[in-house]
């Protein structure tokens, strides 16, 4: 769409302005009244809100579908029904812009823009809700008319409303039937048309939902969508994209002020909970899938099958950001006069809303197998990026595919090193891909760089994890080490010849010793340890801080153990790492900074390797779900594979960009690190998750040695479990997100 005139600049700010001012204060009111919100309603109006995505030339604002998300987020923040109000509008509004003659668009949609064309959708039906090819409502032709007979449930803006968009059969007998739906644009005024009754809901109080009933109504005929019969389903389905983002975008809103409304309770609660990590972790990954998908509607890539993932995922987030919110301010939480009530009551909607969550998912998965079927590399195109940026990526992809997939099963079955495998890799240079040149490395960004490991981790999350651990320790060299040492270690480092072993839990410390400094304590299970040439070791010092060390193998009172036998990753020669009064001269000791660069950057290679390995998983179920058959069908035609199936791509979509929102964070700035562990708590779980869900599909193959599936549910336990224990670190992250937050 094109930019809309001067006054849209700044007009996100100013809806948010107008939230907090009117909205907020008048919300609760309102709702407990059920009272339809008319002086909101006339400003929002005036600010020109009705005509967002009215193209500029017919009045409106012209705003692509991005800002308007943005925009139905900050008014669903302060009173969600307000959304409902413009949402129904504005999707009639479209399809007379999508499908309209040129005369229908210049007479309706200067109206439907300054609002006084004022209306919504009339498709449900009291016994056709998701299925939209079961409605019965006819349009009969009579001269320069139709007429039309049936009735329309769950009409947002039934009464208030004077101007909908209508879906009806002109030719009842059609087959296949949508074939014979037409779309209309009724406009109230002339006898035939009932509102029924206002029908009582759960919450979205205020906006008023009607049941609307037609018998024997004159819509005229230049109000045939189109003016040609036939191509209604067609026009109501294309309009559903925009409004199934709209409705993620509804449900960011929601969870927004669920989240603002945790963080006030938690302010006054002796120590924040847990649950805050969860709940803050939950807005922004449904706040980055739903702006994903607006993303792609606005380039006009297809996004059927990513705005379906955006509202099931930002849907399901509202709901458990709802209860959790209840749940932290306890037993007032359900207090009437408080929000989190009116959070809980709200938030079912969205579930609901533009086809219900279960509908969602069988549609999800409809698309998943129409696009990618058997192929490999489904969600994971990367057409997106730029184009040398995603040719070093793809080459990546390839070099996995060839060199390491193909064998990385005889290596598990036979417990071989996979220091082979990993020399080929080398010989890409990613192992330098965070170094600059003049250290032998890429320069890339780590943004580009979590792809290359998410890519080598469907691989072989084993050589996933080396990389990502790798790649750490690199940067912590390359931007904290003295010019000397940097010289000395990163060049060995990037060719591969040097590896280097991360050891972040709190469990060592560190104290002075003259101008010397002394470690001493004990990680368990660090991966590498067993052949790494050198440590990089997270510190506690006595004042509370942390200081990053570099240990080289070999130093007095350093001990590795023997690699450890572990349920996964095998091969990566995991193993006890025991300081006990190792002593090191101050160049030894990296700048400050260098821990939390440490920390959050094998959060990002640990979250890159869990998505790699559920993407492995993934395509390994949706192959297998379309050659195995059952009862006399393949079994992804089952609609309980189906679900899984769906809930599987979401959760990846989810996981993968947190993953890269936090490397673009920490590319940005270093210390902004929450992201990172957001990515690798919420990647974490779903490795586990969706491995799992891979091998019930897989049924009794999935839990034999011959599949894949078994080495990725082996090979998740590690990645879930990361090395700090990860409700310590839901705490921390809830304590460092709160103190954060302005009060």
């Amino acid at each position: 769409m094109s930019p809309g005139p001067s006054r849209v600049p700044g007009l996100v700010e100013a809806v948010r302005e107008f939230v907090e001012r009117d909205v907020r204060p008048a919300a609760p009111a309102l709702e407990h009244a059920d009272r339809y919100p008319r002086d909101l309603v006339e400003r929002m109006a005036r600010m020109g809100l009705f005509g967002a995505l009215v193209p500029a030339q017919y009045g409106g604002l012209g705003l692509d579908v991005t800002t308007y998300a943005r925009i139905i987020e900050e008014l669903c923040r302060g009173f969600m029904s307000l959304a409902g109000v413009i949402n129904s509008h504005t999707m009639a509004a479209l399809i007379v812009h999508q499908h309209g003659t040129e005369e229908q668009r210049a007479r309706l949609l200067p109206r439907f823009a300054s609002g006084e064309a004022r209306g919504g959708l009339c498709l449900t039906e009291p016994h056709a809700g998701s299925d939209v090819q079961a409605i019965r409502t006819v349009a009969r032709r009579d001269g320069d008319r139709y007429l039309l007979s049936g009735a329309k449930m769950f009409v947002t803006n039934g009464r208030e409303g004077n101007t909908f968009a209508l879906l009806a059969l002109t030719e009842p007998d059609a087959r296949p039937r949508h074939r014979g739906m037409s779309c209309f644009i009724v406009e109230k005024g002339a006898p035939g048309l009932e509102v029924v009754k206002s029908i009582a809901k759960l919450g979205y109080k205020g906006v008023d939902t009607a049941e609307l009933v037609f018998d024997g109504f004159p819509c005229p005929a230049a109000n045939l969508v189109g003016g040609v019969e036939g191509r209604g389903f067609k026009h109501v389905m294309s309009g559903l994209e925009t409004g199934r983002i709209n409705i993620a975008a509804r449900a960011v809103g929601v969870a927004q002020a669920g989240l603002d409304e945790a963080v006030r309770v938690a302010r006054t609660l002796p120590e924040p909970p847990a649950a805050l990590a969860d709940i803050a972790t939950r807005v922004e990954s449904a706040r980055l899938v739903t702006y994903w998908a607006a993303a792609m509607k606005d380039r006009g890539d297809r996004c059927d099958l990513e705005a379906g993932m955006a509202k099931l995922h930002a849907s399901e987030s509202a709901q458990e950001v709802a209860v959790e919110a209840m749940r932290i301010e306890g037993a007032r939480g359900q207090l009437a006069s408080g929000l989190a009530e009116r959070l809980y009551r709200d938030a079912p909607l969205m579930i609901i809303g533009e086809g219900t969550n279960e509908i969602q998912r069988l549609i999800i998965c409809r698309n998943l197998l129409e696009r990618y079927g058997e192929r490999p590399g489904a969600l994971t195109s990367r057409d997106d990026l730029p184009e040398e940026q995603r040719q070093l990526v793809l080459a990546v992809r390839q070099a996995v595919e060839k060199d390491v997939a193909s064998v990385i099963h005889d290596y598990e079955a036979g417990r071989r090193d996979p220091e082979p495998l990993v020399a080929r890799l080398a010989e890409l240079g990613i192992f330098g891909a965070l170094a600059e040149p003049d250290h032998g490395g890429l320069g890339l960004s780590l943004a580009t760089t979590a792809m290359i490991v998410e890519e080598v981790a469907r691989g072989s999350a084993t050589l996933g994890a080396w990389l990502g651990a790798q790649l750490a320790a690199s940067l912590a060299i390359a931007r904290h080490a003295p010019r000397d040492v940097r010289e000395r270690l990163l060049p060995p480092m990037t060719r591969g010849e040097r590896w280097t072993a991360p050891i972040i839990g709190p469990s060592i410390g560190a104290r002075r010793a003259g101008a010397d400094w002394v470690l001493t304590g004990s990680a368990p299970v660090v991966a590498n340890a067993g052949r790494a040439k050198l440590f990089l070791v997270n510190t506690a010092l006595e004042d509370g801080r942390s200081r990053c060390f570099v240990v080289e193998a070999g130093r007095a009172g350093l001990t590795v153990g023997l690699a450890s036998d572990t349920v996964g990753l095998r091969g990566l020669g995991a193993a006890d790492v025991v300081l006990v009064g190792v002593r090191l001269g101050a160049v030894a000791a990296l700048r400050e900074g260098a821990e939390t660069l440490l920390e959050a950057v094998c959060n990002v290679g640990t979250a890159a390797t869990a998505v790699g390995l559920a993407q492995a998983a993934f395509e390994a179920a949706l192959r297998y779900s379309q050659q195995r058959s059952t009862f006399g069908q393949p079994i992804c035609q089952h609609q309980a594979i189906q679900l899984k199936l769906a809930d599987m791509a979401t959760r990846i979509t989810a996981a993968r960009l947190l993953t890269a929102r936090a490397a673009e964070r920490l590319d940005v700035d270093s210390r902004d690190d929450a992201g990172a562990t957001m990515a690798r708590l919420t990647a974490g779980e779903t490795a586990y998750a969706v491995t799992l869900e891979a091998m019930r599909i897989h049924g009794g193959y999935g839990y034999t040695s011959e599949f894949p599936v078994e080495r990725y549910y082996r090979d998740a336990a590690a990645l879930l479990l990361g090395p700090r224990d990860p409700a310590t670190e839901r705490r921390r992250l809830a304590a460092r997100w709160l103190a954060s937050q302005l009060p």
